[in-house]
């Protein structure tokens, strides 16, 4: 790993540690201190996400217009608000219900800015390399997956729920601080827009419509897009599940944080260090498909593991080994089919359909967690898994052999 990527690499993981430390406290705080519905949880969790869909194409335009680095910093100070605000709400300084959706809306507002992160590391790695840069990315949110849970209920359970949070403002704060005193500017002005026009919702839904029309990144975003669709069905049920002690494992918050580190460690590994021998040795289209039939099949039998740690830790290996492959590799794929001074907006556009997704995922789960059964949510993310395993034989046709 360069210096460049490793710099990139260590100021996106510091960030979204503070991400990964929410994970295990916003449903059981919703749940147990404001007694919401698994569907009104679902939206909390989702609303994060949904901002980050309509802001994403905002802040690629933007990093392509004026470099990376401002648009990295605008964020991580942004973060470092949302996040002292959430801890007022979840300490019970603020405890109100709009204030934490609030609070979660803004932080979605400024972590929009991710797209600029990957296009930094398309800006620095040569083409053929993308899917192994694009692995770091991918490598950072596992590893914030691992450590983030396990700090959140850790200190939750022993200090409450706000304190992990004040804990993430101050992480953000480090990594602003990083990104300013270290990381240089990736863009060079030969390669920047002249203009990026005024934000327009509309005009940010006809881009997107218009780079899904594409013929090779078209189909491969909607890949994506689904792929972080079915995960996400169980962000805000999985917790819910581990919980209760009826059909679940009667998990505490510390316990349930476990879980989501080894989830973490396994997506982290893959991408971070399994990804490059296997695609040395493999085509890169039928590992994807591979990890695809992986994840669906971990997906789905998470709900019937009959409260055996070991059936449980197998599905979510499984689910994590499979989505770590798939999204390193439709990232490098996506990139690879950008024009160098488009890899802003598109890998932008990809995130926010990423975002979106977020935001349907767990408000999904939620609904039929609440209506329909627990079940519900593993198994739709599982079916729709598995049915996108059988879509992307597509990708093995001629036009995509310039792959390799």
């Amino acid at each position: 790993m360069n210096k460049k990527l490793s710099l990139i690499f260590i100021t996106v993981f510091i960030d979204l540690l503070g991400f990964g430390i929410i994970i295990p406290i916003l449903p059981s705080f919703a749940q147990n201190e404001l007694n919401m519905s698994e569907l009104m949880i679902g939206i909390n969790v989702g609303i994060f996400s949904l901002m980050n869909f309509i802001f994403s194409p905002f802040w690629g335009r933007l990093s392509d217009r004026y470099g990376r680095k401002p648009v990295l910093l605008i964020g991580l100070g942004g973060n470092v608000l949302s996040y002292i605000l959430l801890g007022l709400v979840l300490n019970g300084t603020l405890k109100s219900a709009p204030l934490l959706m609030f609070s979660r809306a803004l932080a979605g507002f400024f972590s929009a800015n991710i797209g600029a992160a990957m296009a930094y590391i398309s800006d620095v790695t040569a083409r053929e390399d993308r899917a192994k840069g694009m692995g770091l990315i991918g490598a950072a949110f596992g590893l914030g997956f691992v450590f983030g849970p396990f700090i959140g209920g850790f200190f939750a359970k022993r200090f409450g729920f706000g304190f992990p949070v004040f804990l993430s403002a101050f992480l953000s704060f480090i990594a602003f601080i990083l990104t300013f005193i270290i990381i240089n500017e990736s863009l060079p002005v030969n390669l920047r827009r002249k203009s990026m026009g005024a934000f327009s919702l509309k005009r940010g839904l006809n881009k997107l419509i218009n780079t899904i029309r594409k013929p090779k990144t078209g189909f491969l975003i909607i890949l994506y897009f689904t792929i972080v669709f079915s995960l996400s069905n169980i962000f805000s049920t999985f917790q819910l599940f581990a919980e209760d002690s009826t059909f679940g494992f009667g998990f505490d918050i510390e316990e349930i944080s476990y879980v989501f580190a080894f989830s973490g460690l396994v997506g982290a590994l893959t991408q971070g260090v399994f990804i490059r021998p296997l695609l040395n040795t493999f085509d890169e289209r039928k590992l994807f498909i591979a990890g695809c039939l992986m994840m669906g099949a971990g997906l789905g039998t998470i709900p019937f593991s009959d409260k055996v740690l070991a059936y449980l830790l197998s599905s979510v290996f499984l689910m994590s080994f499979g989505n770590g492959l798939c999204l390193s590799i439709a990232l490098g794929m996506i990139s690879k089919f950008s024009e160098p001074d488009e890899q802003g907006g598109i890998l932008g556009i990809t995130q926010s359909l990423a975002s979106l997704a977020r935001f349907f995922g767990p408000s999904w789960g939620g609904m039929v967690y609440h209506f329909i059964s627990y079940k519900a949510p593993f198994l739709t993310g599982g079916i729709v898994m598995l049915f996108m395993s059988f879509l992307s034989v597509r990708l093995l046709k001629d036009k995509y052999t310039s792959l390799k």
